[in-house]
């Protein structure tokens, strides 16, 4: 954790500052220490470089074996490809000239794939998580300048409102209790004129219903059993799909199939049978809760489903 870091900070409970004390550092990192609320005098323990605004990792605890087990998977720099950059364009519709120099939140950093693009382009990031991801997070991106970690929930985030100039989430908030809920908790934080951008997952009519099905069942498996599953029934079902014969029997147990590599698609597979919560949403049901928040020139992106909106 660097020192800066704290001035952005505050109690997730009664919203006042925080004063730090180091327990442990190496002049440019805060490895081991606390912050106290100079209010209610609640300690939260700064650990492993990464201030903790929760107990446990809560019901992500899959993320957090995924993600630590894909460290370097879907970042750029660390798998020698641009795929973070692509998606991070399609699905928020930032630019450099949005970015650069302003203070940015990436709710539900995982291992700081699209941090590390917003950083790049000359971003300010604070990525937080609920689940341990913010380890292997650290580990990648920890040490930038530019660069923060949190660990934290949506739904008690750590910062005072009118904080940040962007918040973006890719492909997170539909895996909260309440998607909308943790959606609304974002535009205060943003200052006026700020950037709101988010995609979550659409509603795609018979393909969601055998997914869904699948899912009643595999996220009721262990974590560890299912990964190795997804090894298993991943290239098992990509030459299903290519048998006459078999090709409708694999299609009622959807995998993913993206030409990026067995690993991609491994990873991509547990992600999508392993979350406790998974909500889909329509395109109109977004449009409203950006209207709800009172945010304006609200657009619709080409991604499905993908909107941004700017504070008034």
């Amino acid at each position: 954790m660097k020192e800066a870091l704290v001035r952005y900070l505050v109690c997730p409970d009664c919203r006042e500052a925080l004063r730090l004390t180091v327990f442990s550092s190496d002049h440019q990192e805060i490895e081991e220490g606390e912050l106290l609320c100079s209010s209610c005098s609640t300690v939260f323990p700064i650990v492993k470089g990464i201030p903790r605004f929760v107990p446990s990792d809560a019901y992500v605890k899959n993320f957090s074996f995924q993600w630590n087990t894909h460290r370097t998977t879907q970042v750029d720099s660390l798998a020698g490809h641009s795929e973070s950059l692509t998606t991070f364009q399609t699905k928020t519709g930032l630019s450099g000239s949005e970015l650069t120099g302003k203070l940015v939140l990436d709710v539900g950093v995982g291992t700081g794939r699209f941090m590390e693009v917003a950083n790049q382009l000359g971003a300010e990031v604070i990525g937080i998580d609920l689940s341990f991801a913010v380890d292997a997070a650290y580990t990648n991106m920890g040490r930038r300048a530019g660069v923060h970690l949190v660990q934290a929930d949506v739904f008690r985030l750590p910062f005072r409102s009118e904080t940040f100039d962007v918040i973006y989430s890719i492909g997170v908030l539909h895996h909260t209790p309440d998607t909308n809920k943790a959606f609304a908790g974002l535009p205060p934080l943003l200052k006026h004129a700020g950037i709101v951008a988010i995609w979550v997952y659409v509603d795609a009519g018979e393909y969601s219903k055998r997914l869904d099905r699948v899912r009643a069942i595999a996220s009721r498996i262990p974590r560890f059993p299912l990964y190795g599953v997804c090894w298993v029934a991943v290239p098992l079902l990509h030459v299903m799909a290519r048998i006459p014969g078999f090709r409708g029997l694999a299609m009622h147990i959807p995998v993913s199939n993206q030409g990026r590599g067995i690993t991609w698609d491994v990873l991509d597979t547990f992600d999508a049978y392993s979350p406790r919560y998974q909500w889909k949403h329509s395109e109109p049901e977004v449009i409203g809760w950006f209207k709800d928040a009172n945010l304006e020139e609200i657009k619709v992106l080409s991604f499905p489903v993908s909107l941004r909106g700017r504070k008034p």
